[in-house]
């Protein structure tokens, strides 16, 4: 059998080795179908067909980590004032712009690096053993070592190691969901298919990374490592172009507007005060401490601690964040494109209607379905075996029946396995014959004519059948299932997960479409579209998107689309359609297939129990593999966008009030009413503090009922812009009035203006985060339900205090003492900008 005469060379390439015949493929991989490759001929393919590995990259080098923190514009400018503040001799500033810098880096790499290393630890182990025959005998080796022509077996509960032609199938059935989508189990065989068949048809055919559920078989080995279709998806998602996040973007852009603006205006400043004659040490001292002034210090730091923050939520909700900027993308999601199997249903078979034939008892069909069945149960309560067959046996005891009991006290007699050409199984059991298959071939079109009815109605909704008959003994082989009466029919499906309809219903609310794009058959995709709340009437197939144009595929791709048999290359192309109209992609998957579409997407979301392929390729892993998670990621991700822009806007408004502050003062002539330290120490308590308890504030309670932002929208836009000009010019007017008094009114002397004025800039900044904490309204409304912001004021207030008291730190920074009626005049006039502010609003909102 199979035995193939020797030609003088092996091509280690088999093109679609599902449409030829088994002898055919042997004769062209030059092996023997019995005793295989010599181990030198198979060294020999090893040199030129390589190892069969697909290349593991390790996760992202720590060193790239860092990096990602270092190439940062706002980085790389405080890197720049630092240079500079050591050239020209102000070693503190330098130093202390350098820790600001370091602590920046360091949250980020530090949460990032913690993440890679959560990541890592949920890595499964993959079986390397393979059984191959190799000079006349049978042995077992490193799966890594297979070479194309290679005979191997495969066994129930085994992974297949490569991509095999099949050469002899005894009940051999596959689990392909991870690579196809595929949610039942696929029956093999030997024979060849159409060449123009999907993967997920080709019976003849088993892939690498699958797994064995049942039965046993041998086959050639066609393709290796990158060969594979295992390997041809690794290499697609690898080639897919990740994206980067809109927030990430944002603030990008900003930080790059910001250090072309820093070194102009710093320029311009230095510029103007030599043409007005003025000592070029002092202007350059000035030009850092300008520079200062603009750098938001604490920026990186805060946007990098609320991702981290949101990130940790996430991991309590069982959602492990591999990328911090995708929490925040979660919130800018405007579509979700979900797999089916195992993501939105839970890929395992349930029995979901049953129909017992007219006069039959109830108990002789749970009796077929579990004698008539080849599934286990072991101790531990794992399922063994056809996830179909199991079904049949939780059905049969969900009904009463121990089957296990009816088993061990009863015998099997004799059987016919079941065959995917004949489509049926029986067994004898006491003389009695219980057999099932397809209704069409147990059933009697007339004397069953009830149930054929059932059986096609529940195939129309999508659902997989099965009919059960029973009878006397007579004879064996085909002749079992001679005069038997049909008992009932049963309809399955691979059920939704729980709560997942909510979850569709909470994100269609929240102006979020949801795709399903599958490789399962359309009728079992419409049908579960149906149950979940899509809104879709039929499924596209693969097929048919193979000949549409993207402007007919975009036509598509309204509302909440159902796409089936669909290839990873028809997945990822779904993606790059929607992402060219401008829309923030979401995908969810758990399988190998799964793997591109999950890195081309702006966010993308793997279950926790999917393959290592797909948890490599996302940014998001759902360890529970709830598909709800997915909403609250949402909600999330728009907590974290709204208080970005909060602390944005309390954040560059004090920025603003330094700049107005020092380019009026050098533009008039005065001496400068903040020293470059002042500014520093104020950037970095004030940056980080207050901004970061408003990065803790609640989620308000309808925010799922917003639409999505438009991606486009700038994190800092227009309006918020207005309001940091206006919030910083009041607070300038503050630090303005402050030195105007401590000079006219109070008679004090430079040193101790400019510390009157840093005091009451610093109180008046403070206290805005009040006005920060909406955009209309009173800002003390809910303030109560964030004791971090409360925590931050009695810390700021206490560092300030710090600051003026403590004579070391008050030297460093060049404060001076002040009399008490100094810090009187300065705590009134940081009042100015809250009250101004909060009464402008009542009076609107009255």
């Amino acid at each position: 059998m199979n035995k193939i005469p020797r030609t003088a060379s092996a091509d280690l390439r088999v093109d679609a080795a599902h449409a030829r015949a088994v002898d055919e493929v042997l004769t062209t991989l030059d092996v023997d179908g019995e005793s295989g490759l010599s181990s030198t001929e198979a060294s020999r393919r090893r040199e030129r067909a390589g190892r069969n590995e697909i290349g593991d990259d390790g996760g992202t080098p720590w060193w790239v980590l860092l990096w990602r923190q270092i190439a940062n514009a706002v980085i790389v400018l405080l890197l720049g004032a630092a240079v500079v503040g050591l050239v020209i001799g102000e070693v503190v500033e330098a130093i202390a712009i350098m820790v600001a810098l370091i602590v920046n880096v360091a949250v980020g790499f530090g949460t990032e690096f913690k993440a890679a290393k959560s990541m890592a630890a949920l890595k499964d182990m993959l079986r390397t053993v393979a059984e191959v025959e190799r000079d006349n005998r049978r042995e077992e080796i490193d799966a890594a070592e297979l070479v194309p022509g290679d005979i191997v077996g495969i066994e129930a509960g085994e992974q297949v190691p490569a991509d095999i032609r099949i050469i002899d199938a005894e009940g051999l059935q596959i689990e392909e969901a991870g690579l196809t989508g595929e949610s039942a189990g696929v029956d093999k065989q030997t024979e060849p298919v159409d060449r123009s068949v999907a993967l997920a048809d080709r019976t003849c055919m088993a892939y690498m990374g699958t797994t064995v559920l049942a039965g046993r078989g041998r086959g050639v080995v066609v393709a290796t490592g990158t060969a594979t279709e295992m390997g041809r998806i690794a290499e697609l998602a690898s080639s897919a172009e990740q994206t980067q996040a809109p927030l990430q973007a944002g603030l990008n852009q900003l930080s790059s507007r910001l250090a072309i603006g820093v070194v102009i205006g710093a320029a311009v400043l230095f510029l103007v005060g030599w043409w007005r004659g003025n000592d070029i040490a002092e202007m350059v001292e000035i030009a850092v401490a300008l520079a200062i002034a603009v750098v938001p210090e604490g920026l990186p730091a805060v946007a990098t601690l609320t991702m981290a923050v949101g990130m940790r939520r996430m991991a309590k909700g069982n959602a492990l964040v591999r990328r911090l900027p995708a929490v925040e993308t979660l919130g800018s999601t405007t579509v979700v494109c979900s797999d089916k199997t195992g993501t939105l249903t839970r890929n395992e078979m349930t029995v979901v209607e049953a129909r017992l034939a007219e006069g039959a008892d109830e108990d002789h069909l749970w009796h077929a379905s579990a004698l008539c069945n080849d599934a286990d149960v072991d101790t531990d309560g794992d399922p063994v075996g056809d996830p179909t067959e199991v079904a049949l046996l939780e059905a049969a005891g969900d009904a009463g029946l121990d089957w296990r009991q009816l088993r061990e006290s009863t015998s099997r007699d004799d059987e016919v396995p079941f065959d995917s050409t004949s489509k049926r199984m029986a067994v004898v059991v006491d003389g009695i014959v219980h057999a099932k298959g397809a209704p069409e071939v147990i059933l009697d079109d007339a004397r069953d004519e009830v149930l054929v009815r059932a059986a096609e109605e529940w195939a129309s909704q999508g659902l997989r059948t099965l009919a059960f008959a029973r009878g006397d003994a007579s004879g064996d082989g085909d002749a079992l299932f001679e005069g038997l009466r049909a008992v009932g029919v049963v309809a399955m499906q691979d059920p939704p997960r729980e709560k997942v309809d909510d979850a569709v219903e909470v994100l269609h609310s929240a102006g979020v479409r949801v795709l399903m794009i599958t490789g399962d058959r359309p009728d079992t995709a419409t049908a579960i579209g149906r149950q979940l709340g899509f809104r879709a009437e039929a499924a596209v197939t693969g097929a048919e998107m193979s000949d549409m144009s993207d402007q007919e595929l975009r036509g598509h791709l309204d509302g909440d689309a159902v796409f089936a048999r669909v290839a990873p290359e028809h997945k990822l192309r779904i993606i790059e359609v929607l992402q060219g109209q401008g829309e923030v992609v979401a995908v969810t998957g758990d399988g190998v297939n799964d793997a591109p579409a999950l890195r081309q997407a702006d966010v993308g979301v793997a279950m926790g129990s999917g393959t290592d392929v797909a948890k490599d390729a996302a940014d998001v892993v759902l360890l529970d593999d709830h598909f709800g998670t997915i909403e609250l990621a949402v909600q999330e991700g728009r907590r974290i966008f709204a208080n970005i822009r909060r602390f944005g806007q309390f954040l560059f408004s004090w920025h603003v009030s330094e700049v107005v502050v020092i380019t009026v003062a050098v533009l008039a002539g005065w001496p400068a009413p903040l020293a470059g330290l002042m500014i520093l120490w104020n950037n970095l308590v004030i940056d980080v503090i207050p901004s970061f308890a408003l990065a803790l504030e609640p989620s308000r309670r309808d925010v799922m009922k917003d639409p999505p932002r438009d991606p486009r929208e700038a994190v800092i836009s227009r309006s918020v812009l207005v309001r940091i000009g206006l919030h910083g010019l009041l607070v300038a007017t503050t630090g303005f009035a402050a030195y105007g008094a401590a000079h006219l009114w109070l008679d004090l002397s430079d040193a101790q203006a400019q510390t009157v004025t840093f005091l009451a800039m610093s109180a008046a900044q403070t206290l805005a985060v009040f006005n920060a904490r909406s955009e209309s309204g009173s800002g003390f409304r809910g303030a109560g339900a964030n004791p971090w912001l409360w925590a931050a004021l009695a810390v700021v207030g206490s560092l300030t205090a710090f600051a003026m008291t403590f004579p070391p730190l008050r030297d460093i920074l060049g404060l001076a003492v002040i009399p008490g009626e100094a810090w009187g005049v300065a705590m009134a006039l940081a009042l100015l900008p809250l009250v101004a502010v909060q009464t402008t609003r009542a009076v609107r909102k009255h």
